[in-house]
């Protein structure tokens, strides 16, 4: 077997890597860490998959890949003359032949089933033949005899003898163990069929007692059934007789109910009628409103031109006064400006007058519009608390007496009538309340008399601010204006006489006290209007509980006359109360009769089920007991043949490790004379596997430190050579793994140069080392090294030749 090349994939710290072997000494370099025994752990995986890795296959992924990254060994080989290569992922495998593109075998259990026909070995024994781990060189140096014996025997498979000698001892000890039990479990034959005539002795007992039970118990069902319907009667009866009594106690209390109802549905309309004899009388008294608030009107309408009459007046005293001042204005036209000052003077107290009046006229209006919102957020108010107790009034009288009160809620009980009565009576409160209110806001739609005389009055001021400064425009001016001022003073006094014509058509005879004293009438009539629009309220539900008085009189009648027809139907029954007693004493005792009587059938056929089963118990006691004989006479003779086998097997053990010594020194030999060019010639194994080099057939006393190594090594190819010739193989791979571990320089070169005299016969040896001194002994130098930024283990041939004749592996490394 040689091989040829190795690529990875994403395994382990190899994310990237090719590889190129040539034949010959191939050193494969690195520190510890770096990822060199992991190309043999991935050369191992693609043979023989899973059970050539560390740890399982879920731990092969480079750790830093994506979790879905491919995981790839891919080997190629020449095995027998013919080039294979085989691909291996955790879950796939194919085995191809190097020059056909389709795969000969595919699967993982299939692939490794192929190799391990074509090889020849399975995957102990292909590491045991070709591999050379870590201090075996030394190892059977540092071993006594019995480890010395139990390591060729593991490494010749020789072992596996021991495991299955240990298999047929655990075995026989099962067997001895199960002959023992089964011993003491064996009985006493005589007592088991002295036991089986008891029990089939009870088993007729109780066949007998149990036909007396029987006939106990038909006799105790017949008197059971002559009592029983008779029972069944009466239980109906009595039943029927309940429930009529329930159903006339329900109308007891539905007709007590309904009395209650006229009653109080009387009363309502007693006190109805006492308020309608109430209504009547106030509005007699509220007679004179209608009148009240006509004279009313007409008092404000006369108000209304007595105000205008007087503002007209003083317009007509003002223009009076503007003839009268234009007048003398004309008379003093020639005069000079004198009299500017005292107009500016007399401007600046009408600006002044002029404020007051508009401010005045501001907080009439304010006033005006706080009344307007008072009235309608006092609407608002009256409005929510209407709805509110409209509801209150439907709860109530949805839950009746068993509702709780809407402000404490409190059970109402005996007082759900007062405080339904109450609610109602809040509610025409608000409703009253909310008619004058919107009475009153439409008297608020008009503006106020007061409102009114503030505007006029602030008019006038600014017409007389207007003439201020007219007639400060004119004095400035006065002389340049006379003949203007002169047709002025006509106008004005035209002016003049239309307001005293107005003045004159205006009507007259407005009283203020009577106005007064008009309006407190009004004022007290509105009260009583109040009350009766209350009054008128609550007449209109007088109809609603006529109604519901005919209503209660009717379900009165209903009532009385279902009460007796129950009563007629509970007289039809003729049920007896001590008929029922009596009869169901004798029923009682009829059942607990046949109760017993049952229960003793019952007895009886458990006692019977009890025989039978002990009889049965009995004769599956006796028939187990015959088969415990047999099968601890069978276990007897299997223990027998198991301590052959465990004798035969330990004796094939030793006999074959006897064997394998002369066979083994034999190969030996031949490896040790063609190292040493016949030098030496003969190397034996002792009793005790211990190695004696001779010299011309003389064991020699001394042996040097190279003369050991170099003895350790032939021992340890004629290892590898036994087995190989054992699975029909030509020994021509060797791989050694780390074997300097407790070797100075010397004898390290001395193992190297002994490594190179082999190339004759094995044409590829791979070692692995972390030991950089030995790789001027290499053909093939391969450096592995560990990236920490990485994390990925970086693979480059380092040969001295690596650019002559074959391709750079540095070309075929990829690194990541």
């Amino acid at each position: 077997m040689r091989l040829l090349r190795v690529t990875l994939e994403n395994f382990r710290q190899h994310p990237d890597t090719q590889l190129e072997l040539r034949s010959g000494l191939t050193g494969i370099i690195g520190p510890n860490g770096s990822g060199k025994t992991t190309i043999l752990e991935a050369i191992a995986w693609a043979i023989y998959g899973t059970q050539a890795i560390r740890g399982t296959k879920d731990t092969l992924r480079f750790n830093r890949a994506p979790g879905r990254s491919l995981v790839r060994a891919e080997l190629e080989f020449e095995l027998r003359g013919e080039r294979l290569r085989v691909v291996r992922s955790p879950k796939t495998a194919e085995l191809y032949r190097s020059e056909t593109p389709e795969p000969i075998a595919a699967g993982t259990t299939e692939v490794t089933r192929q190799l391990t026909r074509r090889l020849g070995m399975t995957r102990r024994e292909f590491y045991n033949t070709y591999f050379t781990g870590q201090k075996q060189l030394q190892v059977l140096a540092g071993m006594g005899p019995t480890d010395r014996a139990r390591f060729l025997s593991q490494v010749l498979g020789y072992e596996r003898l021991r495991a299955a000698q240990d298999l047929v001892g655990g075995q026989r000890k099962v067997l001895r163990g199960q002959v023992e039990e089964l011993t003491r479990a064996l009985g006493d034959r005589e007592k088991l069929e002295a036991d089986r005539e008891a029990a089939e002795e009870r088993l007729k007992d109780a066949n007998a007692a149990l036909g007396a039970a029987e006939t106990r118990s038909g006799e105790a069902a017949a008197g059971f059934a002559d009592v029983e319907p008779l029972w069944t009667e009466l239980q109906e009866k009595r039943e029927r007789h309940q429930d009529l009594s329930g159903e006339l106690r329900i109308l007891g209390t539905r007709l007590e109910r309904v009395i209650k109802d006229e009653k109080e549905t009387e009363a309502e309309l007693a006190r109805l009628a006492d308020a309608a004899g109430e209504l009547e009388r106030l509005r007699a008294e509220a007679a004179p409103l209608s009148a009240l608030r006509e004279e009313e009107s007409k008092l404000r309408e006369l108000a209304d031109a007595e105000a205008r009459r007087q503002a007209l007046t003083r317009q007509l005293e003002e223009q009076r006064e503007r003839v009268v001042a234009l007048s003398k204005r004309i008379a003093e036209q020639e005069k000079n400006a004198r009299d500017r000052d005292e107009l500016k003077e007399k401007l600046a107290e009408q600006e002044a007058e002029c404020e007051r009046l508009e401010k005045k006229r501001e907080e009439a209006a304010a006033s005006w519009q706080r009344d307007k919102q008072e009235v309608n957020a006092q609407l608002r108010i009256l409005l929510d608390q209407a709805k509110e107790l409209e509801e209150q009034i439907e709860g109530l009288e949805k839950e009746g007496p068993d509702g709780t009160c809407p402000t404490c809620r409190r059970p109402l009980g005996a007082e759900y009538e007062e405080v339904l009565t109450l609610v109602r009576n809040q509610y025409e409160e608000v409703v009253q309340d909310g008619k004058w209110y919107r009475k009153r806001e439409k008297q608020l739609e008009s503006e106020p008399a007061e409102v009114a005389e503030a505007r006029e009055r602030l008019a006038r001021s600014r017409q007389g601010l207007e003439r201020l400064v007219s007639k400060l425009a004119d004095a400035e001016s006065a002389l340049a204006q006379t003949a203007s001022l002169k047709s002025e003073l006509g106008a004005e006094e035209e002016r003049a006489r239309k307001l005293a014509g107005a003045v004159a058509a205006l009507p007259d005879g407005y009283d203020a006290d009577r106005h007064a004293e008009v309006r407190r009438g009004i004022e007290r009539l509105s009260e009583l209007e109040k009350k009766i629009t209350q009054l008128e309220t609550r007449l209109e539900r007088r109809p609603q509980l006529r109604s519901e008085m005919a209503e209660a009189q009717e379900e009165e009648r209903q009532i009385r006359a279902q009460i007796e027809e129950l009563e007629a139907s509970r007289e039809g029954l003729a049920f007896s109360e001590e008929e029922y007693r009596e009869v169901g004493a004798k029923f009682e005792a009829a059942r607990v009769t046949l109760e017993a009587a049952r229960l003793d059938v019952e007895r009886a056929r458990t006692e019977l089920e009890g025989a039978r089963a002990g009889a049965e118990a009995a004769r599956m006691a006796e028939k187990e007991h015959r088969q415990l004989e047999a099968s601890i006479t069978a276990r007897e003779k299997e223990l027998r043949l198991h301590n052959d086998l465990y004798r035969a097997l330990g004796e094939l053990r030793h006999e074959l490790n006897d064997r394998v010594r002369p066979e083994l020194s034999e190969i030996a030999s031949v490896f040790l004379a063609e190292l040493t060019d016949g030098r030496y010639n003969r190397l034996e194994i002792g009793p005790d596997y211990d190695v004696v080099v001779l010299d011309e057939g003389d064991e020699k006393p001394v042996i040097s430190g190279g003369e050991e190594d170099l003895a350790n090594l032939v021992l340890r190819l004629a290892i590898s050579q036994m087995i190989a010739d054992r699975a029909g193989q030509t020994l021509s791979l060797l791989i050694f793994d780390e074997v300097f571990g407790g070797l100075d320089d010397q004898r390290r070169e001395s193992v190297v140069r002994l490594l190179q005299r082999l190339q004759d016969r094995f044409e590829q040896v791979i070692l692995i080392t972390h030991i950089e001194s030995i790789r001027d002994g290499m053909d093939q130098v391969v450096r592995v090294a560990y990236e920490e930024s990485t994390g990925a283990s970086v693979v480059r041939d380092e040969s001295p030749d690596a650019s002559a004749g074959e391709p750079e592996l540095e070309d075929l490394a990829l690194t990541t």
